[in-house]
């Protein structure tokens, strides 16, 4: 009986092993080669021209990045008292960071 079994196996693992080679066997076609490199692309290399003009850029260097007159308009109504204060909202703000920092 257990010869039977250790046959079994045997003709199993051998049968197998035909079908393993069968399959590990490579076929005869030829494949091309496939670039996976992407396309080179004529890149207008410095240039922003498409949104902005190039003048407007160097314009744009020469100003501070701080737009002054937004600046100076909420600087006088602070100083008027006229500018909107949310008292609630800044100290939501600053318990919520407190909160935040005893974490």
């Amino acid at each position: 009986m257990i010869d039977q079994i250790k046959n079994k196996l045997n003709n199993l693992s051998s049968s197998g092993n035909n079908a393993e080679r069968a399959v590990s066997k490579k076929p005869n076609v030829k494949v091309d080669k496939v670039g996976l490199s992407k396309p080179e692309v004529d890149i207008d290399k410095g240039r922003v021209t498409q949104f902005v003009s190039k003048e407007r850029i160097k314009e744009m260097s020469k100003e501070p990045p701080i737009d002054q007159e937004s600046t100076s308009r909420i600087k006088n109504a602070i100083a008027n008292g006229s500018y909107p204060i949310d008292l609630d909202k800044i100290a939501d703000a600053l318990f919520d960071a407190y909160k935040e920092m005893k974490d």
